[in-house]
């Protein structure tokens, strides 16, 4: 069950019995996922280039760069994503389960097992930085902390069920959400 790579058995059978409709939070133990996709690992297909360049983001402090940055003749350029890193910007290596075939194969067991598509994207943000400020995703998510330690300051929904197209962060975005958040503070804090 490829679920069962990602979280521990109370978290599968909740994630396979109903909608979550608040955060929760599993302890695991590593196990095969974290044999093949660790730190190593990730480091290898950045200093390799395999990732396409496409699937690439460079983000800082909220702002994606423009994708040359990383990028040379139009391809993966691994020394520019190392040089980005190392002044601090989170990568984001998108779409892994079409590229990575362990990932493929887990992609493929989670939607036979949920009925639902899915894609599995990795973060690799320098230790204290952040990559993407605050913001809301239009799908639910399963986050997989790897490696080091990741502060998630979340608060409650500013719209119900937000999907593509309708309610989209940037859509509806008002510069006045950010300093009425950080003054009530968040909802719920989590470290992975």
């Amino acid at each position: 069950m490829s679920l069962n790579l990602l979280l521990p058995e109370p978290g599968v059978a909740a994630l396979l019995t109903s909608w979550p409709d608040e955060p929760c939070v599993y302890e695991r133990e590593a196990g095969e996922l974290d044999r093949v996709i660790n730190p190593e690992s990730i480091d290898h297909y950045l200093e390799t280039g395999c990732v396409p360049a496409d699937e690439i983001a460079v983000v800082s402090n909220g702002a994606a760069l423009h994708p040359d940055r990383h990028r040379t003749a139009g391809r993966t350029d691994p020394v520019k994503l190392r040089n980005l890193y190392e002044d601090g910007h989170t990568i984001r290596l998108g779409n892994l389960q079409r590229v990575v075939p362990f990932l493929a194969d887990v992609s493929r067991g989670i939607q036979r097992e949920t009925g639902y598509s899915n894609y599995l994207h990795a973060f690799v943000t320098p230790p204290g930085r952040q990559g993407l400020l605050h913001h809301w995703d239009q799908q639910m998510a399963v986050i997989v902390q790897i490696a080091g330690t990741k502060r998630w300051r979340l608060w409650s929904p500013m719209f119900p069920s937000p999907m593509r197209a309708y309610q989209e962060s940037f859509r509806v975005w008002d510069p006045g959400f950010i300093p009425r958040w950080e003054a009530a503070g968040p909802d719920l804090e989590v470290d992975l």
